[in-house]
């Protein structure tokens, strides 16, 4: 699945990706570090909410529109994007990445998409949820 994010570009494999739901109404929390939006009520499900752009340490251009939720040895968070661009493979070459939460990253209709580490992510932000 590849979103946007700020002015860039990522991708992560759609069998992370639980379902992709609009931002809706997050519940902030108090104290908690600027990457933490809140958490969200999916279904009766309550799902911490984080805003990617900080996660990845990225200037954002707008205001994040969709929640990724996303899944990772049995732990579920949301991430907050710009917007879902599409599902499907990646073509093209991947050249591997240096960054702490980038797999590959590849051209993909001129633009550069990053490949996510779906379980770097959840490293990341494992204080946060408790991981």
């Amino acid at each position: 699945m590849r979103v946007q994010v700020g002015g860039e570009q990522y991708a992560l494999p759609v069998e992370h990706v639980h379902e992709v739901v609009d931002l809706g109404e997050v519940t902030p929390v108090p104290g908690a570090p600027d990457s933490v939006l809140g958490l969200r009520n999916l279904s009766g499900e309550i799902v911490p909410a984080f805003d990617l752009a900080r996660v990845l340490e990225i200037e954002r251009d707008g205001q994040a529109r969709r929640l990724l939720v996303t899944e990772c040895n049995a732990q579920r968070v949301a991430f907050a994007v710009d917007d879902v661009i599409n599902v499907g493979p990646l073509a093209g070459t991947m050249q591997e990445s240096e960054s702490r939460h980038l797999l590959a990253s590849t051209v993909l209709d001129g633009v550069l998409v990053g490949v996510l580490d779906v379980d770097a992510l959840f490293d990341s932000i494992a204080p946060e949820v408790g991981r």
